[in-house]
Formats: structure tokens, C-alpha cells, sequence
């Protein structure tokens, strides 16, 4: 039965195609005028207006002569975690890049705490375990004060002005001490995995350019123990392809020139966004004389 001054949606199904049709009805002088048809598929054509019947035949015979599309040509995953990982640092910043809000600070290193530890590579799984050690103490002062910690800049302020540190000698256990070695350790990953999958055109192994992220980011602020333990660790990273499908979440065996192509677009964009953010970062560390140089 049809009645008045009703919407009805039909859904017309094929092997190859979707059409949606919104069937309006109405009376005009006591009779039914001709049903207006607004119809799309996935192919992008119009289907126009007709009568419900008409319509129908024309999509049957259309579809009749489509190829099948084949579900495995459809990406249908949802976002990868380093995806997600990229998007929580990228909302970080506030005020046209000026100010780092502490809360989505937060929350984009413990998404990435996460992806680097299903990484499961030995020399990332002692940055996490470090990494995660610093970044509880900077939830402990902003769980206490969320408020007056609500940048990045306000928290530092509020740490200082406490006077637990001796001007840039930082007190550990501290947010900022936590903060400060959470902004050497993004800059260290972000090195390796641009150096080592973006820009893999040089050869190089993962371990080799894990050493030269270290000397750059890291070793000139560790002490002879640190200095012989860490790099220790490079000689168990895994190559390019295990990177590749970690990062991609497929397994090894079925990575192939696409997965390849999206992990490095993807580890790209996770770069360029940790490089504003970290430079922000800086400078309110330097900006406040807390930018801590010794050896530990």
C-alpha cells in the first residue's frame, strides 16, 4: 500500500553495485502523480527520475553488464594506530602552534607508548619502558592540578615557582625532568623512522641509523653507563620489512608495494607533525631556563 504524504527508502542491491531510492509521494487533485525517483550508486552515475518499476528494470539491466569489484581492491580498515598516533599529536597544539595543551600532550604518548611497544623490537621496548617512566611523572603533577596545568608552559611555571629545582638543574622526580626526556626521546624516534623507512634510499639498516639518532638526540645527555647500555640494544633492531608491517599491521609475509607505500606516507606525516611540537616544546624549556643539560 502506498499513503500520502509518506517517504519510503528502497535498497536495490547487485554483486556489483548499491542504489538507494528515495520514493516521495503525493496527491494532487485526489490522484497519485508520478513518483519522483533520487537514486546514486557507487559508481557515480545519475539514475534521474522515473517510475519505481521503469527505474528498477533500467538498474537491473545495467548492473547485468558491470564487472564484479573485488572486495580485496576495498580498503575497508580503519585507521591505523600510527594514523591515530599522528592525529592526537597533531591536535596538540593550541593558539596557531603557540602553546601545548598538557591534557592531549598526554594522551598522544600514551597512544604512542602503545604503538611502539607492539613494535615488539628489544631497543624500543627499553625506550618505552623509560618513556613511560617519564611520562607518569608528568600525569602525577597534572592529575594534582589540572587546571593550572592546562599547557604545557602553565605547568612548567607552577613546577618552578614551587622551587624544587635549582635553576635549569631539574629535580627527578619532576614534570619537567619527565617532560624533558619525553622531548628527547620523540626527536630520537622520529628520527629513526623517518631516516630509516622514509628515506630508506641510502642503504642503510635500521640499527645503523638508530646509532647515528642516538648520538645526535640522546648520547650527549647520557653518562658512560647509559652510553654503553643503550646502543648495546641496536644490534637486535629489526630490518626495514619487519618496520613496515608493524607499523602497517599486516604480517610480514603478505606486505606488499601498497602496504609499503602507506606506512611511508604515514611515518611522514608523523614527522612533520612531531617537528613543530617539539621546537614549541623547546623553547618554553629555554624560555624558562629549565633546559637541563647534564649527564645522568
Amino acid at each position: 500500500l502506498i499513503f500520502p504524504n509518506q517517504s519510503h527508502k528502497f535498497k536495490y542491491s547487485t554483486n556489483s553495485m548499491i542504489a538507494e531510492i528515495n520514493i516521495l509521494h503525493s496527491y494532487s487533485n485526489g490522484k497519485l502523480n508520478e513518483l519522483g525517483l533520487d537514486a546514486y550508486c557507487d559508481f557515480g552515475f545519475p539514475i534521474g527520475h522515473a517510475t519505481a518499476a521503469y527505474q528498477f528494470e533500467q538498474l537491473a539491466k545495467a548492473t547485468a553488464t558491470l564487472p564484479r569489484v573485488s572486495s580485496s581492491k576495498l580498503d575497508l580498515r580503519p585507521s591505523s594506530k600510527l594514523d591515530q598516533v599522528t592525529r592526537s599529536f597533531a591536535a596538540v597544539l593550541l593558539d596557531d602552534g603557540k602553546e601545548i595543551d598538557t591534557r592531549l600532550l598526554i594522551k598522544a604518548c600514551r597512544a604512542l607508548l602503545d604503538l611502539i611497544r607492539s613494535t615488539g623490537a628489544a631497543p624500543l621496548r627499553l625506550a618505552a619502558k623509560d618513556f613511560e617512566s617519564n611520562l607518569r611523572k608528568v600525569e602525577r603533577l597534572f592529575e594534582a592540578s589540572p587546571v593550572e596545568c592546562r599547557t604545557l608552559a602553565s605547568l612548567l611555571e607552577l613546577e618552578r615557582e614551587s622551587d624544587i629545582h635549582d635553576g635549569n638543574v631539574l629535580q627527578d622526580p619532576s614534570a619537567a625532568i619527565g617532560l624533558l626526556w619525553i622531548r628527547r626521546s620523540l626527536a630520537f624516534q622520529s628520527h629513526l623512522y623517518y631516516e630509516s623507512l622514509v628515506r630508506s634510499d641510502h642503504g642503510k639498516h635500521p640499527k645503523e641509523v638508530a646509532r647515528e639518532a642516538y648520538d645526535e638526540h640522546l648520547s650527549p645527555y647520557h653518562g658512560w653507563m647509559l652510553r654503553t647500555v643503550f646502543p648495546a640494544s641496536f644490534s637486535q633492531m629489526p630490518g626495514q620489512a619487519v618496520f613496515l608491517s608493524k607499523f602497517g599491521e599486516v604480517e610480514i609475509e603478505d606486505l606488499d608495494g601498497e602496504d609499503e607505500a602507506r606506512v611511508v606516507k604515514e611515518l611522514r606525516l608523523f614527522s612533520e607533525t612531531l617537528e613543530p611540537l617539539l621546537e614549541v616544546w623547546k623553547k618554553n624549556f629555554v624560555k624558562l631556563d629549565l633546559e637541563d643539560t647534564r649527564r645522568v
